[in-house]
């Protein structure tokens, strides 16, 4: 009887060993599966987005490391001010992150029009172009010049070109010029509808860009894009 008791504990014992092992085994695949749907995300002041976590059910508590830059409430990200914080989202113990970048509608306009120009350089075979800083000063120059006289030469009389700083000795150079789409991929589109300007957005003459976007007192918006190659 006795070896009998032991035989069944013996076998309790095994049964219990087992079924914490395979807790242990579904609680550590768990973990691994649990993720937040963003790793990092751009958004345009005073606008929102959703984080959520991927792979669990567990109660999560969400935080921001910059409150003044982004807020955070049951995954939902408001975008305060201009800068960068991190969204926490904290699930039994451990913690998941995502980059937020607050930007402005001027910087979130230019961002999308590069991007929208390089995915037709590529959609060609294509190298994607380099944004400049010096391109980017022009273009932005330009973009504001565009509001008071619409036309390649400039207000003072002068060509498009004379905007780019001589410290960027360019050897060839093109600027596009649009004006009151509300949206860059209908730039883009335009650009791309007509023969002359499709040629210096996939042209591989150029490999640097600056893009500019202007937002006047009546809330038109003014386009200027300036592609270059250095001598």
């Amino acid at each position: 009887m006795k070896r009998k008791e032991n035989k069944i504990k013996t076998i309790f014992f095994m049964l219990l060993t087992i079924c914490m092992m395979t807790v242990l085994m579904h609680d550590s695949v768990s973990a691994s599966n649990v993720r937040l749907n963003r790793t990092q995300v751009q958004i345009v002041r005073g606008d929102t987005y959703r984080l959520y976590v991927k792979g669990t059910t567990a109660k999560v508590k969400w935080y921001s490391s910059n409150a003044k830059i982004a807020t955070v409430s049951n995954g939902k990200v408001t975008a305060k001010k201009k800068g960068t914080a991190v969204i926490y989202a904290k699930v039994n113990g451990k913690k998941y992150a995502c980059k937020v970048t607050v930007v402005t509608q001027q910087r979130a306009y230019i961002d999308t029009l590069q991007r929208q120009i390089n995915i037709q350089r590529r959609r060609y075979g294509f190298n994607s172009y380099d944004r400049n800083p010096l391109l980017q000063r022009a273009a932005q120059k330009r973009a504001k010049e565009l509001a008071e006289k619409f036309s390649h030469a400039r207000p003072n009389g002068y060509s498009w070109a004379s905007a780019i700083s001589m410290r960027y000795n360019f050897k060839k150079a093109s600027e596009l010029t649009a004006r009151y789409y509300t949206d860059p991929q209908e730039v883009v589109d335009a650009w791309m509808s007509r023969a002359s300007t499709k040629a210096k957005i996939i042209s591989k003459r150029y490999n640097e860009i600056g893009v500019g976007v202007y937002l006047d007192e009546d809330g038109f918006l003014y386009y200027a894009v300036i592609v270059a190659v250095r001598k």
